[in-house]
């Protein structure tokens, strides 16, 4: 019985001999930087702050490298694409090379280590979700300097000035931040050098940034605590050459239609027809201006103003040409005042615009005049004093509209300045 359990227990030890042996064997082929990796996040607690002494502030470098940029003015919402690159300083995460086959650098998953949260203050609730962390590989030296870029992108809102629209400018401000540490606990700062990189940025669809400028505030709310937040304000310009040429030429050319309308004789009736179309085409103005720009605007396009301006001035125009029109038929004889006006207006330089060589009122005033005129000569004189006062009318009225159009066009037409 002894012989037979002095064999089982050999038979154990040699069955159970190279599982021992191919333990030994993977442990001498795992290398360095498979080693400094457990041995860094042996004892790691990746939830607390990385300082040895808890009044210690983590310093956290920011810098962005924009690659695009969209802007939404119906929504007023703006979104920047960027890799934004954070370094600090992790004591946890220090190593001796020359123990690791001089390994200097190694990469570790950021859910592994501690990250400082960004978050975006005045982020969109409905296009954001606030949370501060990310998920990227974080590149850690043996010093301990930790950085991490991820890619991350951050819709915040942007309240849009419309006063020059379409050739407005918007300044959109973002504000990023910790959440929930003072600045005593983790203290954000910009890169020494180049914070804001613009190296592989592309523009947006109907917008061009201008510039990027870059602020740190220091949040001093109360005695004991700060908030720092860093403050980044993107100034954006509107490519305007597509909207120019649906709303701002087409207004200018119905400013010319009216004007021009004046210009034709007045019992013509393509005159008034011509107002009416130009009436038409400002209330079609108006309704394609009201598609494209937001509808909950702080301030009001001032090309809108003029096109509403206008619409009034075309407006008046029409009303004073059917009351000249009506005027021309005129068989009662005319005040005195008026042949008064007639006869100043006749004598003076003002004959030289006012009256013209086709007029017809000179056919009825050159009739031969007896002291024995006939019915149908004194409706004839009676018919030209009404006409001349009508042209008297007609062209003050288009001095006065003309001047009227040149103020509107040079406040209220916007400039790509």
């Amino acid at each position: 019985m002894a012989r037979c359990a002095l064999l089982a227990l050999g038979l154990c030890l040699c069955l159970t001999a190279p599982v021992w042996g191919d333990d030994t064997e993977d442990n001498k082929n795992e290398h360095d930087e498979v080693k400094l990796h457990t041995a860094l996040l042996k004892d790691y607690n990746s939830d607390m702050r990385p300082v040895k002494d808890h009044k210690s502030a983590v310093v956290v470098k920011v810098r962005l490298a924009l690659k695009y940029l969209s802007f939404d003015s119906l929504e007023e919402m703006v979104t920047v694409h960027n890799w934004v690159a954070l370094n600090w300083n992790d004591p946890f995460l220090t190593w001796n090379p020359s123990d690791y086959s001089n390994i200097n650098e190694v990469q570790i998953q950021s859910h592994e280590i501690w990250t400082p949260g960004l978050s975006l203050f005045n982020a969109d609730a409905t296009a954001y979700h606030n949370s501060e962390s990310f998920y990227t590989t974080c590149l850690v030296t043996n010093t301990g300097k930790v950085t991490c870029v991820p890619n991350v992108a951050h819709t915040g809102i942007c309240r849009t000035t419309l006063k020059k629209w379409p050739y407005d400018t918007q300044n959109c401000t973002l504000y990023f931040g910790s959440w929930m540490h003072t600045g005593e606990q983790i203290n954000f700062t910009f890169y020494n050098t180049k914070p804001v990189v613009l190296d592989d940025f592309q523009n947006g669809a109907g917008w061009k940034l201008l510039n990027v400028v870059n602020e740190r505030l220091p949040g001093k709310y109360n005695m004991n605590s700060t908030y720092p937040m860093l403050k980044y304000t993107f100034m954006l310009r509107r490519e305007a050459a597509g909207l120019a040429a649906i709303v701002v030429a087409p207004s200018v050319i119905l400013v010319l239609v009216t004007l021009a309308s004046l210009l034709l004789d007045i019992k013509d009736n393509t005159r008034l027809i011509l107002l009416c179309f130009s009436l038409f085409g400002h209330f079609t103005m108006t309704s394609e201006i009201g598609y494209v720009i937001p509808k909950l605007s702080a301030d009001t396009p001032i090309l809108l103003l003029f096109v509403r301006d206008s619409m009034i001035v075309n407006l008046v125009a029409i009303l004073v040409t059917m009351g000249l029109m009506s005027m021309r038929k005129q068989l009662v004889p005319a005040p005195s005042w008026i042949m008064s006006v007639n006869r100043l207006v006749s004598v003076g330089p003002g004959k030289y615009i006012v009256f013209t060589e086709f007029d017809p009122s000179n056919d009825a005033e050159g009739k031969i005049v007896s002291e024995d005129l006939s019915t149908e000569d004194k409706n004839a004189r009676t018919t030209a004093d009404w006409v001349k006062f009508a042209s008297v009318l007609n062209n003050l009225t288009f001095i006065i509209l003309l001047f009227i159009y040149l103020v509107l066009i040079c406040t209220c037409i916007p400039s790509d300045k």
